[in-house]
């Protein structure tokens, strides 16, 4: 069973490549659903997130406000690193256990990645080929302004943050260049579908 890693910065379009990859039978694993579910009330990330960063992030109903959680994280590399070593070890875990279970079933052809941030443990160490999508920083704060509802200046900040476009192309063995319409994207995916699994 082949493994492939599709990786990419907020706006770039990791999300409809990987509903692409999807269509063409692949299993997704989803690194940022894996972390909100693990972020649920009852699990230890849960209690680790609320005990460093206080209760003013835990909403009335007991759920982390993602938003708070965001807008500190966002705005300071040391609280960022806290959360990350908080969530990374325990996402990578539950990576390897999902391809583990794919493995044993046999009849999956090829499992996707989906990790916005590439980690060691659960990625690197697990993808037979890495994917990075990546678009221009213009056309990625209008599809965040877009998609969150959010300021060009709030979708600006989010992406300084994260890895530039040069960084993940440095860290992958193909680059999906996502500043077309959907259906160039496409032709392009499924072209590079078919080399990975040849």
């Amino acid at each position: 069973m082949r493994v492939l890693g599709v990786t990419g910065g907020t706006g770039c379009g990791k999300t409809v490549v990987c509903r692409i990859l999807k269509e063409q039978g692949g299993k997704i694993i989803d690194a940022d659903k894996i972390t909100r579910k693990l972020q649920e009330p009852g699990e230890v990330v849960y209690d680790e997130i609320r005990d460093h960063f206080g209760e003013e992030i835990i909403q009335p109903d007991g759920t982390i406000d993602r938003k708070k959680l965001g807008a500190i994280v966002f705005s300071d590399v040391a609280q960022r690193r806290a959360l990350n070593t908080i969530v990374h070890s325990r996402v990578s875990q539950e990576i390897k256990r999902r391809i583990a279970k794919y493995e044993e079933e046999g009849n999956v052809p090829f499992v996707v990645l989906d990790v916005p941030l590439p980690i060691e443990e659960g990625f690197f160490d697990t993808a037979n080929c890495i994917w990075a999508v990546v678009a221009n920083d213009d056309l990625r704060v209008a599809r965040l302004v877009k998609r969150m509802g959010i300021t060009e200046a709030e979708a600006e900040a989010r992406i300084s943050v994260q890895m530039s476009n040069r960084e993940y192309e440095d860290i992958a063995d193909v680059t999906i260049l996502n500043e077309g319409d959907v259906f160039e994207l496409k032709s392009l995916v499924l072209y590079e579908l078919k080399r990975f699994l040849a």
